[in-house]
């Protein structure tokens, strides 16, 4: 069992570990890909690849957001 700001909390702290995580993964690759000797057509499955990735993290980001308020809504202190 887990009380509801302890949660929120946990909930917070996993999503801004997971936005900074892909942004620094995100970066690095960019930046390998400039000195990279791989086929143009790699790196550009590459950057798609990344972009997905980004795109994917703004729906979790909206999830997240619905949940959170879903929670921050509710009578219920333990989960």
């Amino acid at each position: 069992m887990i009380e509801k700001q302890e949660l929120l909390h946990k909930i917070s702290a996993i999503e801004q570990s997971e936005e900074s995580v892909i942004s620094i993964y995100s970066n690095h690759i960019q930046n390998v890909l400039r000195y990279s000797t791989l086929d143009e057509g790699v790196q550009s499955r590459i950057l798609d690849m990344l972009q997905q990735l980004d795109i994917d993290m703004k729906k979790q980001k909206e999830y997240t957001k619905t949940l959170i308020e879903s929670i921050e809504k509710s009578t219920k202190d333990v989960y």
